[in-house]
């Protein structure tokens, strides 16, 4: 006993469509991820699983110098270490864990 069953629609593929997605996933591969603001940064590190009362950070200047710190806190405009420094946050132009 033969039951009739509606056809099902299926497109036809065509090496043309899969040309033009190696294309496009080539182009999003060349797109530049834009870098987080230092105070998104810095907000991050703050809201870590990691970070409990202090974060080994790698600072990068905005002369290229990088240091090496502790952070505890922040006030206002500055990052405070465990050596009760101030690091200015508009002198910094990239942060991250270590």
């Amino acid at each position: 006993m033969e039951k009739d069953l509606p056809n099902i629609f299926k497109g036809k593929v065509s090496d043309s469509n899969n040309q033009d997605k190696s294309i496009l996933g080539e182009e999003k591969k060349e797109k530049i991820v834009p870098q987080k603001s230092v105070d998104n940064q810095i907000r991050d590190i703050f809201n870590s699983s990691d970070f409990l009362y202090k974060a080994d950070v790698l600072i990068t200047l905005n002369d290229n110098n990088t240091l090496k710190k502790t952070i505890i806190g922040r006030s206002n405009n500055s990052l405070i270490t465990i050596d009760d420094e101030l690091i200015d946050v508009k002198d910094i132009s990239r942060i991250e864990l270590i």
